[in-house]
């Protein structure tokens, strides 16, 4: 007998929910939401393509201008549309109603991007423009993110935000065949990597898309590990690095456990393993059995990892 029957026999749920019910498991009705989402996604990606590969067939009769201009015309074309049909901004999560109207929005991203790379490619303005189109991005994309509660948005202008202060480093000289050097560039990721948590955090805690934290964690704390990582091997001080990188981890660890948080959890275990891999590894290069040590260390660690990740798995479960 199935849980559907047994709520019903007990009178919790009346005959039509029952009939909703057994039509779903016995899969008479599947839902095809993801499915559609999918499709819609790859709408936009096709449609964007195709426009791009028109413009390159045809490029010598339509004009780069008239390109342009018919790009930034189905910009405002779509803005217009989307501020027609969406709702009001609110600081909490807004409902549109309307799946394609999300996609809309990423469309237009995409146009912009589009719209901004072709101008710096046909008036070569690449090394004068590339930080401020960057730059311009992020803040475009950051206003269209809240205004429309969209986290793709979010992640693009994050995205776009991190290319800015990238770039800001090693200004265009790889353009020119100059690869500048990219020593400070780690600590620029552990910086913004904090900011990111801190600024998501900050916009939480005063009720400001609250459903956006998840965004500025992820980002926040990739950016903040990868940073740390790449310090370790990078810099000449590859051994403060390793410790402060354990005990970072260690810290967000208790934390993600504390907050059932398997994802942040997930990164800050494979941080810390590396880590301390990096310091054990120093360790026993000083030693006679180092060597033999090495070959013992992979196994015993990564299957202890595995089966302690196995074991507290319903820890998660809530997520």
């Amino acid at each position: 007998m199935s849980i559907n029957q047994k709520l019903f026999e007990a009178h919790l749920i009346t005959e039509k929910q029952f009939g909703f019910l057994e039509s779903v498991r016995t899969e008479k009705v599947v839902s095809l939401y993801y499915e559609l989402r999918l499709v819609l996604y790859l709408g936009i990606m096709l449609l964007t393509g195709g426009l791009g590969y028109l413009a390159y067939e045809n490029i010598g009769s339509i004009g780069h201008i008239l390109l342009m201009l018919l790009m930034a015309g189905l910009i405002a074309f779509g803005y217009y549309h989307i501020l027609k049909k969406s709702k009001p901004y609110s600081v909490f999560k807004v409902d549109h109603g309307s799946v394609y109207l999300d996609y809309l929005v990423v469309l237009i991203a995409l146009l912009i991007i589009g719209l901004f790379s072709y101008v710096q490619i046909y008036f070569n303005l690449i090394e004068i423009l590339i930080n401020w189109t960057s730059l311009i991005s992020a803040a475009l994309f950051f206003y269209m993110a809240y205004r429309f509660d969209n986290k793709i948005l979010l992640s693009m202008a994050i995205t776009a935000l991190i290319a800015t202060f990238g770039l800001t480093i090693t200004p265009v000289g790889w353009i020119k065949g100059e690869w500048f050097q990219t020593t400070h560039l780690y600590i620029i990721s552990i910086v913004s990597g904090i900011g990111l948590v801190v600024l998501g955090y900050y916009l939480a805690k005063k009720s400001i898309k609250q459903h956006f934290l998840f965004s500025y964690q992820n980002y926040g704390l990739l950016l903040f590990y990868v940073g740390l990582l790449s310090a370790i091997f990078d810099s000449h001080n590859g051994i403060l690095y390793a410790l402060i990188t354990s005990v970072a981890s260690v810290l967000i660890l208790i934390y993600s456990w504390e907050t059932k948080q398997f994802l942040f959890f997930l990164y800050s275990m494979l941080t810390a393993y590396i880590a301390v891999t990096f310091l054990v590894f120093n360790w026993l290069t000083e030693t006679d059995s180092g060597f033999i040590l090495m070959m013992y260390y992979f196994p015993i660690t990564c299957i202890s990892a595995i089966v302690f990740l196995i074991s507290k798995k319903a820890h998660f479960k809530d997520d």
